[in-house]
């Protein structure tokens, strides 16, 4: 099975997703980033800077980029 890798950027700040999820495909993937999306716009940043703008990069196994979500 394929492995994804869920990283969250933001202009300065990158955090790098190094265990990555076994999931059966892309479009699984690129729901799951939705998903996570969400729910980070629910928690999480309401706790950083309200300038700040971050975002959920999906890549495969090879670094490619198959996804990015704004949160």
């Amino acid at each position: 099975m394929p492995r994804y890798f869920f990283h969250l950027r933001s202009e300065d700040n990158l955090v790098w997703d190094e265990e990555g999820v076994d999931l059966p495909d892309p479009l699984t993937a690129q729901g799951a980033a939705d998903k996570t999306a969400a729910e980070l716009r629910g928690g999480l940043l309401h706790q950083v800077r309200h300038d700040s703008c971050w975002m959920v990069a999906v890549t495969d196994e090879s670094g490619e980029i198959i996804h990015t979500v704004a949160l």
